[in-house]
């Protein structure tokens, strides 16, 4: 194992792509301890809680490494770009000038990401206002121009910041950039949680078997999760043979995989996301202060609203990245076809209805994986403990993602594998 941890470091590209993200990690994770000046944080935690409900303010600190807990320099994260990319996302099918872009290819993603990045600064800007005044409110920090000014500026150049970050990540270094700083943050917090929750098992609060069911549902829960990620519906391809002078072309079989998960961790990353707007505005407007019972992470309408939309964006993100008619037309242009099925729209409405139910399976396990800490806590009574479905669902989809780009750098230059037995991958060891 450790030969082939070797060869990470063997390939110059690669090894340059390894440390120049963990450095940018390191950034990342330095920036989390850097308090916004003015800011009483031994308080903070308590008031935050408070404020926001503990189940959320668990969560968001969770996704931030921390940092919201110390109301550091990043303490919004890239919550504000998830936001933004969401909205945006949700957009480009009913705005026909952005449709448009998305068509353009390479020059029409540019602009769209231009429009993210401007979206990213103006949700950073309103959510860092609403912290601050939070703070201000409940007398952590001096009401005075200077530190209202000072917070909402360190608070919107953290997550401009990170937002830079994780783009440098996702061009020169290894996996994609926002996915590995969320991830870095989940990873960042399990030493905490793993103890407190042995203080709770040790204070006896928790009886001392739910530690052992803690164990089992954590490595079945990864075994799942690698299966489900992995898995794959693979439709048939049959070329037919055609003449060209006196060349002869096609009459070969092969394959198109459509994943049962296509959209990875992005639909409950989305859902989770859109979740914590409610609990902020209730939060932020005294009026709506009654709504914050409702949208409370583990309360019944935050588990069918999480269900519901876990379920839309997973139908969602599918017709962004994988098009039926287009797959069928570029199939009959090459004089491809699915044995069995007429070219044409017959290709494309049996791709569709195989798409469909690939879809309700991969819904339904994304909302299981979800739901499953909030059903686990209610059994056990292990309250702090928040590392669960989605957090996991997280770290294995990013950690697999991530391992397939190094076995692609190691394929290209005839390396051994780097995971033994790496059949899951898509390749076996040599």
């Amino acid at each position: 194992m450790l030969g082939r941890l070797g060869q990470l470091f063997a390939v110059e590209e690669l090894r340059k792509r390894i440390v120049y993200t963990l450095g940018m990690l390191l950034v990342f994770r330095i920036g989390a301890h850097i308090p916004v000046p003015g800011v009483d944080t031994r308080q903070l935690a308590e008031v935050l809680s408070g404020a926001f409900g503990a189940g959320l303010f668990q969560f968001i600190n969770l996704f931030t490494g921390g940092a919201l807990q110390q109301f550091s320099l990043f303490s919004l994260g890239v919550i504000p770009y998830i936001n933004a990319s969401i909205i945006l996302s949700l957009l480009i099918p009913v705005i026909p000038a952005l449709k448009k872009l998305q068509e353009e290819g390479r020059e029409g993603r540019k602009k769209l990401t231009q429009y993210t990045r401007w979206g990213t600064v103006f949700l950073a800007l309103l959510q860092s206002y609403a912290m601050s005044y939070l703070v201000i409110q409940y007398q952590l920090a001096q009401p005075t121009v200077g530190f209202f000014l000072s917070s909402i500026i360190a608070l919107t150049t953290g997550t401009i910041f990170l937002m830079w970050v994780g783009e440098r990540i996702t061009e020169n270094g290894i996996g994609n950039g926002v996915s590995m700083l969320i991830m870095a943050g989940i990873v960042a917090r399990l030493p905490a949680e793993v103890q407190a929750t042995y203080l709770e098992i040790s204070a006896g609060t928790v009886h001392p078997i739910w530690a052992l069911v803690l164990i089992v549902v954590f490595v079945a829960v990864i075994a799942l999760t690698v299966i489900i990620q992995q898995g794959q519906r693979k439709i048939i391809i049959q070329y037919a043979k055609r003449t060209t002078g006196r060349r002869v072309y096609g009459g070969h079989t092969t394959h198109l995989p459509l994943r049962v998960n296509q959209g990875g961790v992005i639909p409950i990353i989305f859902a989770s996301a859109i979740l914590t707007l409610p609990s902020s505005i209730a939060t932020w407007i005294p009026q709506l202060n009654w709504l914050r019972n409702y949208v409370e992470p583990g309360s019944l309408a935050y588990l069918l609203a999480y269900v519901v939309l876990i379920f839309f964006f997973t139908y969602f993100y599918s017709t962004l990245v994988f098009d039926p008619q287009e797959i069928a037309k570029n199939l009959r242009e090459a004089g491809g076809f699915v044995p069995g099925v007429r070219p044409g729209q017959p290709t494309a409405d049996h791709l569709s209805e195989v798409t469909n139910r690939l879809l309700v399976v991969g819904g339904f396990f994304l909302a299981g994986i979800a739901v499953l800490p909030y059903v686990f806590q209610a059994a056990s009574g292990i309250r702090s403990f928040v590392v669960g479905g989605t957090s996991l669902l997280i770290l294995v989809g990013v950690g697999i993602d991530t391992i397939m780009q190094i076995e692609a750098h190691l394929v290209m230059r005839q390396y051994e594998s780097l995971v033994k037995g790496s059949a899951f991958l898509g390749r076996r060891g040599l």
